[in-house]
């Protein structure tokens, strides 16, 4: 009895008004510094990463490139074959290899930023300067996500989209985003994305792994193996045509 007593006394308190009296921008401005803090990522020009895709069970190597403000590319390959989707800050476009196609598809509006493999196209988080990129948040209290008191902070993206952030209460480490898919194929289900496994870089702290979950069931693991920072990266890369100005 005076262990339930106890426990419930450490519940109660976990979820007070007390504990959950900080407000969106103090969490967020927490996370940031966790990150690395805002001036470290404003120093970052550009993210060349590559690891490991796993499809159910079926790993694919990847590489990916992102440089400031939005521009965004990965690269999948298997057996020879290549899928490969871009956006150039103006529109994006992709190739699908494994289908047998040969020319680029262009895509626009917001297909041109709704990459398949569930990562947004800005090299910094969203949640970096928020109002200055014209989306606002809200407060939505506390929870739990995978085995830890999260505080969960819903941000209103300029579009209309919606997205759920959960952060670690102990470190304000991003745990969970919830979000409609961006992948066509998963037509718009609601996805879980987890995030762990975090290491820190030239003094950028992000997560190593990603898992992308549609009602519990496991769709993509990103594992990232190798990150730099700042490497040279041609606008030409991102877009649809090297020869367009």
């Amino acid at each position: 009895m005076i262990v339930k007593k106890i426990a419930f006394v450490f519940l109660s308190f976990a979820f007070s008004p007390i504990a959950n009296s900080q407000s969106a921008d103090e969490i967020i401005a927490k996370y940031i510094a966790f990150t690395g803090g805002r001036e470290q990522w404003k120093k970052i020009k550009t993210i060349t990463s590559s690891g490991t895709y796993n499809y159910g069970g079926i790993q694919f190597p990847f590489k990916a490139w992102s440089k400031a403000p939005d521009l965004y590319k990965y690269e999948v390959t298997s057996n020879g074959k290549s899928f490969i989707q871009a956006y150039d800050g103006r529109e994006g476009w992709k190739i699908d290899g494994f289908k047998d196609e040969t020319q680029k598809t262009l895509l626009t509006g917001k297909q041109a930023t709704a990459m398949a493999n569930e990562c947004d196209v800005e090299l910094e988080s969203p949640l970096i300067d928020y109002q200055k990129k014209g989306h606002s948040v809200t407060m939505e209290g506390q929870d739990t996500a995978e085995k830890k008191v999260v505080y969960k902070i819903k941000l209103t993206r300029k579009d209309g989209d919606m997205e759920i952030y959960y952060f670690d209460s102990s470190n304000f480490a991003l745990v969970k985003k919830q979000a409609t898919s961006k992948n066509a194929e998963l037509d718009k289900s609601f996805l879980d994305i987890l995030y762990s496994d975090y290491h820190t870089t030239e003094g950028v702290t992000i997560p190593r792994k990603i898992s992308c979950l549609s009602n519990g069931q496991s769709i993509l693991v990103i594992t990232v193996e190798d990150i730099k920072f700042n490497l040279p990266v041609a606008d030409s890369l991102f877009k649809p045509y090297t020869s367009r100005i």
